[in-house]
C-alpha cells in the first residue's frame, strides 16, 4: 500500500474488494517450499511439513461467499460509525456518547478440521492495513485494526480475555480488574483503532466441561457488548450446548449462523488444495492432485486437518521403509495405521451418517445442528381439520434418508409407483350399476322353510340299517 493510499483512502481496506475474484485472490495463501527433508530426523521433517501445510489457504466458493458476507457486515458498521476521518475524530472526542445499538452476533461452525480457523484468519489478514497498521492523514498518525482476531488459549476467565484485548500502553503500571471499567476501556480501544469486527476463535476451549454452557454464553454476551459486531468460531458440540440455553439467549447467540461444509471429492478447489500441499515438497510426495483426489477424499472426508495427518503418517511409513518418496501405497498404509485410527473412525462414521440414522445418535458431534428443511413453493389452504401426522412419514425427515433405509425390492416398487404417477391419467369411463333384489320380509312360514332346508342339507345321503346283535353264549342255563 502506498503512502498516498494511506493518506486519502479512508475505509479503503474494505472498498478494494468489489468482486468475488478479488476476495479469492486476496485470501489465497500458498505454501512455503520445504527442502532437504532426508537430512532431518523423521519428526523434525514432519514438523516442518506440518507448519508449511497449516499456513496454506486455498479459498473455495463457500469460503468466498462467507468472506463477502463478513466484509459487507464490517463495511456497514464502519460506514455507519465513522464514514469519514472527521466523523471518526468527532466521535473520539465526544464525551457524550450514547449507548450504541446492539450489533449482530455471528456463529461460524462446521466439522473439526474443515478450515474454520483458516477462513477467519484470512478475513483478518485481507482487512489488515499494509504494509503496517499505521494510517496518516491531516497531521494524524493512527494505528488502525479493522478486524481484531482473538484466540481462546485455555484462558479461564472473562477478565483475562478482556485484558488480552486491551491497550497494553494504557494498562502499563495499572491494575484494572473491575469488569465494568475493563469493558469500557476495551470498547474505547476498539473505537480508537477503528475495529469493525471482533473475531473469537477456539471458543470451545474456554470451558472443558462436557455440559456447562453458562460460562461460554456469558463470555459471548460480554464480548458482544464491546461495540463492534462479533463473530465467534465453534464446533457442533458447543453449538448444541448453546441450543439448551433459554430462548432469549438463543435468539442472540444463534440467530445468524454460518456453516462451513467440507469440499466434495470432485470439487475443483479440493484438487487445488491438494496440489498446494504436494507442492511444498514435490520431490517427496509422488502423488497426483487430480487422479488421487477421490482416494484422498475417501480417506479424509474432505477435512484438511485429516489430510495433513494422513500425509504426515504416509511420510513416516515411507521413512520406516528407508524410502525418500511417498506414493499411494504409503498413503494406504497410513490410513490403516494406529496413528491415524482416530481420524479414520471419524471418516468412517461420517460415511455412515448417510445410510444409518443410528450413527447420528452415537456421534452428535458430527451432525450439523442447523438443519435445512425444503418448503413447498405453494401451500394449499386446508379446508378441513388436518389429520395428525403418522410416524411413518414425518415431514421434517429428508426423503433421501428414508429411501436409504428401505430394501431393494421396496426401492423397485417405489420406482414403479413414481413412473405410474408421472403417466397421464386415463379417461374416466362410466359403469352400469346392478341393484340387488329386494329381500322378502321374515315370517314364521319363511323360518320353517329355512329350517327344513337346513335339515335337508344336514341329512345323510344314505341310511344305515342296524343289524340285530347275536346273543352271546355266557354259559348260563337260564339263557334262552
Amino acid at each position: 500500500m502506498t503512502e498516498s493510499y494511506k493518506q486519502h483512502e479512508w475505509l479503503g481496506w474494505f472498498d478494494r474488494f468489489d468482486t468475488d475474484e478479488s476476495i479469492r485472490l486476496a485470501a489465497y495463501l500458498p505454501g512455503v517450499l520445504v527442502q532437504n527433508l532426508a537430512h532431518l530426523s523423521v519428526e523434525e521433517a514432519c514438523q516442518k511439513l506440518d507448519q508449511a501445510w497449516k499456513a496454506i489457504f486455498v479459498p473455495g466458493p463457500q469460503h468466498v461467499e462467507l468472506l463477502r458476507c463478513l466484509l459487507e457486515q464490517a463495511r456497514g458498521f464502519a460506514s455507519s460509525s465513522y464514514p469519514t476521518v472527521k466523523d471518526y475524530n468527532r466521535r473520539r472526542c465526544s464525551y457524550m456518547q450514547g449507548a450504541s445499538a446492539p450489533q449482530p452476533i455471528r456463529c461460524l461452525t462446521g466439522l473439526a478440521g474443515v478450515s474454520k480457523s483458516s477462513l477467519i484468519q484470512a478475513f483478518e489478514r485481507i482487512c489488515r492495513l499494509q504494509p503496517t497498521a499505521e494510517f496518516q492523514t491531516e497531521g494524524q498518525r493512527l494505528m488502525l485494526y479493522p478486524v481484531r482476531y482473538v484466540k481462546i488459549n485455555g484462558q479461564p476467565s472473562v477478565v483475562g480475555i478482556l485484558q488480552g484485548m486491551s491497550n497494553p500502553v494504557a494498562l502499563a503500571g495499572r491494575r484494572m480488574t473491575g469488569m465494568t471499567g475493563l469493558m469500557a476501556h476495551v470498547g474505547d480501544w476498539f473505537m480508537a483503532t477503528a475495529t469493525s469486527t471482533l473475531v473469537v476463535d477456539e471458543m470451545q476451549f474456554f470451558t472443558q466441561s462436557s455440559s456447562a454452557s453458562t460460562k461460554t454464553s456469558h463470555l459471548i454476551m460480554t464480548l458482544a457488548n464491546l461495540g463492534p459486531p462479533l463473530v465467534y468460531v465453534a464446533n457442533f458440540s458447543l453449538v448444541k450446548k448453546l441450543m439448551l440455553r433459554p430462548q432469549e439467549e438463543r435468539d442472540r447467540l444463534l440467530a445468524a449462523p454460518m456453516v462451513l461444509d467440507p469440499p466434495a471429492a470432485d470439487d475443483q478447489w479440493w484438487s487445488d488444495a491438494i496440489r498446494e500441499y504436494l507442492a511444498v515438497s514435490s520431490d517427496t510426495f509422488r502423488l497426483d492432485a487430480v487422479s488421487h483426489a477421490a482416494v484422498l477424499h475417501h480417506y479424509t472426508a474432505g477435512l484438511f486437518r485429516a489430510l495433513r495427518q494422513l500425509l504426515l503418517q504416509a511420510y513416516r511409513e515411507a521413512r520406516a521403509q528407508d524410502k525418500d518418496v511417498v506414493t499411494l501405497e504409503e498413503v494406504k498404509l497410513a490410513y490403516g495405521s494406529r496413528a491415524y485410527s482416530s481420524h479414520r473412525k471419524d471418516v468412517e462414521d461420517l460415511a455412515s451418517l448417510s445410510i444409518s440414522s443410528q450413527m447420528a445418535e452415537k456421534r452428535p458431534d458430527l451432525v450439523c445442528p442447523f438443519i435445512e428443511v425444503q418448503i413447498a413453493g405453494k401451500v394449499a389452504k386446508p379446508t378441513a381439520p388436518q389429520q395428525p401426522q403418522t410416524l411413518c412419514s414425518p415431514p421434517d425427515v429428508p426423503a433421501a434418508l428414508i429411501e436409504s433405509t428401505i430394501s431393494a425390492s421396496a426401492k423397485a416398487t417405489l420406482r414403479d409407483l413414481r413412473e405410474v404417477a408421472n403417466q397421464p391419467s386415463e379417461e374416466r369411463t362410466t359403469a352400469a350399476v346392478t341393484r340387488l333384489p329386494k329381500r322378502t320380509p321374515v315370517t314364521a312360514q319363511s323360518l320353517h322353510l329355512g329350517a327344513q332346508v337346513l335339515r335337508d342339507v344336514l341329512k345323510p345321503s344314505h341310511s344305515v340299517t342296524k343289524q340285530p346283535r347275536a346273543p352271546q353264549d355266557s354259559g348260563d342255563d337260564t339263557a334262552s
